[in-house]
């Protein structure tokens, strides 16, 4: 039973007919939402946003693993729907250039109604958004202050495919954002935005440029990390960063990972282990250069 059963309802009632059953539509007080409700953890996390999850905390943990396979369902279906439709408006566009209109407006009619598109849309949206928020609840279950970049902004990266592009297209609308913002304030948690440039090609153990590529991340010194995991890392370690902030530029953000990269690789001991040579010289052969 919802919480606010519990309480007569004082403000006006609105009954809505959708799909052959009723909803009983009111509204209730979010501060009496708030005290029904479970609190939230006490860990202070930061989280990346994936494309097959709803995003990634700082110890790796996933949530919303189901995410990308709805999107991509969804996506897939539209793609093969909007085509036949294009098909059929061409079809309709001849017929009434031949002036077959009785033909025109019975495809028309039965074949580009808009009534059974926006229902099977409307639901997969529906799936999308509780993936969202079971997915976020789940993370606010753990978490008392979650550090996140900006999560109104498209995902950004690498120019992609068409198909994932297409899949990509819905999901830059600020859901996740909408979602940890509604669950943060109603159960007690506190979102705390940073600086998000180029979390995603630093390594969280050094701050150290390294290259990402896919779901690994290949640092300097060779080792292979979760990207995911390692972006999420990066994330939480702005919050406390004194030289990046959350209006520096990204050229700036750049310049200065760019400079702790160079400073890491001179702390460095030489790879060079032959004796030295007659005169001081070394055996510099296989070196690896830091420029």
């Amino acid at each position: 039973m919802h919480p606010a059963e519990h309480h007569r309802h004082s403000s006006t009632l609105r009954l809505i007919l959708r799909d052959g059953r009723v909803e009983v539509h009111y509204q209730v007080d979010a501060v009496t939402l708030k005290s029904a409700q479970r609190s939230c953890g006490d860990e202070t996390v930061g989280i990346d946003r994936g494309y097959r999850e709803v995003c990634t905390d700082s110890i790796g943990r996933r949530y919303g693993t189901s995410l990308g396979s709805l999107l991509a369902v969804e996506s897939d279906r539209l793609k093969i729907k909007n085509a036949r439709r294009a098909k059929l408006r061409s079809v309709v566009g001849k017929a009434g250039k031949a002036e077959d209109l009785a033909k025109a407006q019975r495809i028309a009619r039965c074949n580009l109604g808009q009534a059974k598109y926006r229902r099977q849309k409307a639901r997969a949206g529906r799936l999308i958004r509780t993936e969202t928020y079971v997915a976020i609840n789940t993370l606010v279950d753990h978490a008392k202050v979650i550090v996140a970049e900006d999560l109104t902004q498209p995902i950004a990266g690498k120019p992609r495919g068409k198909n994932w592009n297409r899949r990509l297209s819905a999901w830059t609308k600020g859901v996740t954002a909408q979602a940890l913002r509604n669950v943060s304030d109603r159960r007690g948690s506190a979102v705390v935005v940073v600086n998000a440039a180029y979390t995603s090609q630093t390594d969280s153990r050094n701050g150290t440029f390294g290259r990402r590529c896919g779901r690994k991340f290949y640092c300097s010194d060779g080792v292979v990390l979760d990207a995911d995991h390692n972006a999420a890392a990066n994330v939480l370690q702005r919050m406390s960063d004194p030289d990046i902030t959350l209006r520096t530029p990204h050229t700036e953000v750049r310049r200065i990972i760019a400079a702790r990269t160079r400073s890491h690789r001179l702390r460095l001991p030489s790879q060079d282990s032959s004796p030295p040579r007659a005169g001081g010289e070394r055996n510099v052969q296989g070196c690896s250069s830091h420029e």
